[in-house]
């Protein structure tokens, strides 16, 4: 393959695709290679998945101190598979946002390895 372009990006994580788009908008002819799913570490394995599950992990404190408080919600129970699954359509969420950020920034996506 052969590219013309002012400006190429390794990774559309949240720098490259930040890059990307400040480019873009300057007018530079900007294209970005991804060979896994657009987010990078900190969307998919990193900030984003740890502060989801952290924020999980407070729930169970706070359904015991509900009680003193007048709630009675009854015994909590926590279903893995749930959490797994609102973490990766977050995590989708999240990719498709950055997707059409670039998109919409004129910048050009591969999705194979650079």
């Amino acid at each position: 393959m052969a590219f013309d372009v002012d400006f190429f990006v390794i990774g559309a994580g949240s720098g490259g695709v930040r890059a990307a788009r400040i480019a873009s908008g300057h007018g530079a002819t900007t294209l970005v290679a991804e060979e896994s799913r657009i987010g990078g570490t900190c969307v998919i394995r990193g900030c984003v998945p740890k502060k989801l599950y952290v924020i999980a992990s407070r729930f169970a404190d706070d359904f015991r101190d509900a009680a003193g408080f007048g709630w009675n919600v009854g015994e909590p129970k926590f279903d893995w598979p749930t959490l797994v699954a609102a973490k990766e359509k977050e995590i989708s969420r999240l990719s498709d946002a950055y997707r059409q950020n670039l998109a919409r920034s004129g910048a050009k996506l591969i999705e194979q390895r650079a």
